[in-house]
């Protein structure tokens, strides 16, 4: 089942279906159907970003941050990804040491290499509290594409 090599369909590589992605010091692994190989390891490898604020890698399926730094004085590092220029934001991870809460998770880092928006959390409950929905709100898990809110920009 692993042994045997196909043709990625975006990238035209030879891959295989069991994929580890090693990158920035960090790796991922997946395992896909034949026909949602669209891309090899070192070309999702190339993918791979890292945090504006932490450094630390985003992969592709990762949840990401939107940030906007407030210091006048501020220096865009070399290695962020700028996802808007007015206002700047910056593509940040969600990690638990460099996002200031889960309800700040804005978007995903999708293929080939971009931020799919999604509505926040804060956005999705201020957008019930606008419509009189006061009733309880639970998010318990962030890292999920398919509960989320897409926005077309």
């Amino acid at each position: 089942m692993f042994g045997r090599t196909y043709t990625a369909s975006e990238c035209g590589h030879k891959t295989k279906r069991a994929l580890v992605v090693s990158a920035l010091g960090d790796c991922r692994r997946g395992i896909f159907k034949k026909d949602d190989l669209e891309y090899c390891s070192d070309c999702l490898a190339n993918m791979v970003i890292k945090c504006a604020w932490c450094g630390e890698p985003i992969f592709i399926g990762d949840p990401v941050t939107l940030y906007t730094p407030i210091q006048k004085d501020f220096t865009v590092p070399k290695h962020a990804v700028i996802y808007k220029k007015e206002p700047l934001q910056l593509v940040g991870c969600l990690r638990w040491d460099c996002a200031d809460t889960g309800a700040d998770r804005s978007g995903f880092w999708v293929l080939p290499g971009k931020v799919q928006r999604v509505l926040s959390p804060i956005e999705i409950l201020l957008g019930r509290v606008a419509e009189g929905d006061c009733s309880v709100m639970v998010f318990n898990d962030l890292s999920d594409p398919s509960r989320t809110i897409p926005i077309d920009e």
